[in-house]
């Protein structure tokens, strides 16, 4: 079923929007929470609260690209779920970026302005970026994929993700200290 009858479901409030959803991108939701999450049932759990939030949602919401819709809820609600849990045991699965991108990216620790403001700058220097570079980006700091997966989506090789990732977190750096923020 194509997204626009997925969503037409949503607007007319039948349940079995849910399940079409579930048809058609539950796989891919639950590959995403899984990477993040590294368990089975929290990964059920998020795709589930997944499915309800997109159902109090929409309407009014009706997105343009309802797959990374989802994506952006799942992985905010595993993310929110792998916080949580190390904060209650303090040795949580840590999210494999923490070391690669976060080490460029100011610490906003702030106001939603800023942050909006840092989205606005990534979202520009992507943009700058050719389509191949910027699913190579995506696929490793929005999907967490393995470079490993991102290389066989890419047709690269393992050491040529890497090189062509570092090189674009280097970019990234200057051009966020260009556009003012402390890094």
């Amino acid at each position: 079923m194509e997204d626009g009858a997925i969503l037409d479901l949503y607007f007319a409030r039948e349940e079995r929007a849910i399940q079409e959803t579930d048809k058609k991108y539950g796989e891919e939701l639950s590959r995403l929470s899984y990477r993040i999450t590294g368990d089975y049932s929290e990964t059920e759990e998020c795709v589930d609260d997944t499915y309800l939030a997109a159902w109090n949602q929409i309407p009014p919401d009706r997105p343009n690209w309802f797959c990374a819709y989802l994506c952006k809820i799942v992985r905010n609600i595993s993310l929110n779920l792998v916080d949580k849990r190390k904060a209650r045991k303090r040795n949580a699965v840590l999210v494999p970026l923490d070391e690669e991108l976060l080490e460029i990216l100011p610490d906003t620790g702030a106001p939603e302005i800023e942050e909006r403001e840092l989205a606005r700058a990534l979202e520009i220097f992507l943009k700058k970026e050719d389509k191949r570079s910027r699913i190579l980006f995506v696929r490793r700091y929005f999907y967490t994929d393995t470079m490993e997966d991102i290389a066989a989506l890419a047709g690269m090789s393992v050491n040529a993700v890497t090189i062509k990732l570092s090189r674009m977190r280097k970019k990234l750096k200057a051009y966020l200290i260009k556009e003012g923020f402390e890094v």
